[in-house]
């Protein structure tokens, strides 16, 4: 990756977080997630960029990047997942905060599973589908041969892989979503977790911690609960017309592979609840994060320094 360290701290110094794209140093928005931003800027276009909530210290900075390199470490030696490399970059803004960006290599649109899943066929769901389960068999296998001692999560959505095709339906699976590096270590976290706080208006955060926050995470453990988010997340790509099948697809599979009575199978009842319940969490969440932003920008004349993304269909 060629990556202009002072490019960057330019974009990040003229940055307009309510609209990227005309910041001083323009950048298209390539993805949200629940935290961070994905973007690239034109002239580095082989990069893909992350920015991180602002960290209090760089202390914080520090254990940040050690829960994401062990995180990766984890993934890849304990349980055999590739995933995208990466590097990491800190600055302090212009406004004395401290910022991390998280730099990968900008992969093919077509690549990405949720494009597959939009624009692609039956057949092609099928295939990266069959390439993604045994990722998340061997966290399952790993995590029951290591509890209580150490525990990995994952995000399993179709949209945190990048797929390469090769001859006779073979298909590599790539993992990219590392920036939640969730994992525990004699049952305690080791990313700290008030990471997903930071964009919460301050008097609300206790009840975001209290009512939402465990739950959320602890789904991430759980293999079959990561199988539900993953076909749940179809409604919110717009395909839900492919559920029943990769229902069906995921049992079977499952069944094939002797662990339809350690993980039992999915029903299309099960994916619904859990669709409805986790798009009120995180549309509740992006309510509160647009509400702060209100407060600090409109009414109290500050500054935000987040990029929140715009209506999200659900």
């Amino acid at each position: 990756m060629d990556v202009d360290l002072g490019l960057l701290k330019m974009f990040e110094d003229q940055l307009n977080p309510s609209h990227p794209e005309k910041s001083g140093v323009p950048a298209k928005i390539l993805g949200y997630g629940e935290i961070s931003a994905t973007f690239s800027i034109a002239k580095m276009p082989g990069v893909a960029f992350k920015r991180m909530p602002p960290f209090n210290s760089m202390e914080e900075i520090a254990a940040y990047r050690s829960a994401v390199d062990r995180y990766c470490a984890l993934l890849k030696q304990g349980c055999g997942i590739d995933v995208v490399e990466y590097s990491v970059y800190t600055m302090t803004n212009r406004y004395d905060e401290q910022i991390l960006y998280l730099a990968q290599p900008r992969l093919p649109d077509t690549s990405i599973g949720n494009y597959i899943l939009k624009q692609g066929g039956v057949s092609d769901l099928e295939i990266i589908i069959q390439a993604v389960l045994p990722h998340l068999i061997h966290i399952y296998q790993w995590n029951r041969a290591h509890m209580p001692d150490a525990q990995i999560a994952i995000d399993g959505q179709l949209s945190n892989w990048s797929f390469e095709f090769g001859e006779k339906k073979e298909c590599r699976a790539v993992y990219f979503d590392i920036t939640t590096p969730l994992f525990r270590i004699n049952k305690t976290e080791q990313l700290d977790t008030e990471i997903f706080l930071k964009s919460c208006p301050s008097f609300l955060v206790w009840l975001v911690r209290w009512q939402f926050l465990q739950d959320v995470l602890d789904r991430y453990y759980d293999t079959r609960m990561v199988l539900i988010d993953l076909v749940a997340n179809f409604y919110k790509e717009g395909r839900e017309d492919r559920i029943d099948k990769a229902i069906t697809l995921i049992n079977q599979w499952l069944a094939e592979q002797d662990f339809q009575k350690e993980i039992p199978p999915l029903t299309q009842k099960e994916v619904d609840r859990y669709y409805k319940n986790d798009a009120f969490i995180w549309s509740l969440f992006l309510y509160l994060r647009r509400f702060d932003r209100f407060l600090k920008t409109r009414v109290s004349g500050g500054r935000y320094n987040f990029i929140l993304p715009g209506k999200i269909k659900r």
